[in-house]
């Protein structure tokens, strides 16, 4: 198995050398990763500008670019015959609201425009003993349950730094749970700060495994359509055709 391993906090963080060690036990590991941080990134590209790409020793390649850039990169630019894109592990979690957001999510999903089954990784700022101690266990679980899949991403978190291990590993759908943002300047900078909204769900969502001590496996689709609205806004139109 040819697997491609990139992230969003840069090709030299602790993240993305814990993802590529734990793979390299199970097929030959190729790493295309931006060479500075792109957290945020989502799934933008870099349009009307080249890119920028460093050669590294042990099939590591570093793009002055966004993480969706190596995707595109790694398949058409390296021609690397890639079976499985794995993506982190993220440096900050990756639930709820972010996964629209996240580099790391956004490279997954690039790679599954391009037919590539893909899983997403992300734990607690500053958690790396939870993933060295679990990310073994995590990845048997997922090929032993043969849940990888090109029609859907995978999206992993760890538990938080208070459960010194997960009590399991869970199937999620996402939570998504409502912010406020306030605004405040400093030194002539506009910075903005979440403050989330308590939530009561009790449903098994990847907000209530991280609140709960699981590790949450999250299946998200490409795109946002939806074929269920798109019936339900047929049906209520059809009478004015």
């Amino acid at each position: 198995m040819n697997i491609l391993v990139v992230n969003d906090d840069g090709y030299q963080a602790k993240g993305i050398a814990l993802l590529a060690e734990a793979f390299k036990k199970i097929g030959n590991v190729f790493v295309v990763a931006p060479h500075s941080g792109q957290s945020g990134a989502s799934s933008s590209i870099t349009v009307k500008t080249g890119l920028t790409v460093h050669t590294h020793p042990l099939n590591v390649w570093s793009v002055e670019g966004t993480p969706s850039d190596c995707i595109k990169f790694a398949l058409y630019g390296l021609k690397l015959d890639i079976d499985l894109v794995v993506s982190g592990v993220n440096d900050g979690f990756n639930i709820g609201i972010d996964t629209i957001y996240s580099g790391t999510v956004g490279a997954t999903m690039e790679a599954l425009y391009h037919g590539k089954k893909a899983i997403a990784f992300s734990t607690e700022y500053n958690n790396f003993e939870i993933v060295d101690n679990e990310i073994d266990s995590v990845i048997s679980y997922i090929f032993g349950n043969d849940l990888v899949s090109s029609d859907y991403v995978l999206n992993v978190n760890f538990p938080k730094k208070e459960f010194t291990k997960s009590k399991g590993i869970a199937i999620t759908d996402l939570g998504i749970i409502r912010s406020e943002i306030e605004f405040s300047e400093k030194e002539n900078m506009m910075y903005s700060k979440r403050t989330f909204q308590p939530s009561e769900n009790t449903e098994i969502t990847d907000t209530w495994a991280l609140k709960n001590g699981y590790t949450s496996i999250t299946p998200l689709k490409l795109g946002n359509g939806d074929k269920a609205i798109v019936k339900m806004l047929n049906e209520k139109t059809k009478h004015k055709k």
